[in-house]
């Protein structure tokens, strides 16, 4: 797992010291099996480790005040609390390119939200919960009609540049998506980073 996250024990240890162990009174939520709950608290345990103390002690606070009936909240809200924070560090492209050929990713392009998916897989990294799922389809929403504003600004010749930008950032990604996914459907399926840009560009 360190290797995988590149997150050091020392990392793991301050988790554990200033998150973890003051909350180890916390429940795991109904329905949610042993190993299945320790599963979610060993991917936080690695993911949080690049916040600050303080910022730990702040997301141990925030979890404890949601924790209702002394019950852990998602791993998902945890995972969005613990952004809004501290932005975490850009990650590695492999995990969210393997998710976009994945089934999840083909029903994101078949829905219409596989762009926001493969952002917030570059962001956060695995796995993304209910709670993002539901996020990421009112986020994709929100960007047909803001490419469809653009879009009419641009023919009418009022778009700015910062809104150009985002709308060719927008469709670069759909790009790679479908590079991707069309390299699984002809069989070839390796990881080509003729995307080198895949990390880096945001819409």
């Amino acid at each position: 797992m360190i290797a995988m996250s590149g997150v050091t024990a020392e990392a793991r240890a301050r988790v554990d010291a200033l998150l973890f162990e003051p909350l180890a009174g916390l429940s795991r939520k109904r329905g949610v099996s042993a190993e299945a709950h320790d599963k979610s608290l060993g991917r936080l345990r690695g993911w949080l480790g690049y916040m600050s103390d303080d910022n730990l002690r702040a997301m141990r606070d925030l979890i404890a005040r949601h924790a209702v009936k002394g019950i852990w909240p998602e791993e998902g809200l945890i995972r969005h609390w613990a952004m809004t924070l501290q932005c975490p560090p850009p990650r590695d492209c492999a995990y969210a390119r393997s998710l976009i050929k994945s089934a999840m990713g083909r029903q994101a392009m078949a829905e219409g939200w596989a762009v926001e998916l493969f952002q917030i897989a570059k962001k956060l990294g695995p796995p993304p919960g209910k709670y993002i799922i539901s996020r990421l389809r009112q986020e994709a929403d929100g960007n047909r009609h803001k490419r469809r504003v653009i879009r009419e600004n641009i023919e009418a010749g009022r778009a700015t540049p910062e809104e150009r930008r985002w709308l060719e950032g927008w469709h670069a990604e759909l790009a790679e998506i479908e590079a991707i996914q069309s390299a699984v459907e002809e069989g070839t399926g390796h990881d080509s980073d003729q995307s080198g840009s895949g990390c880096g560009a945001a819409a």
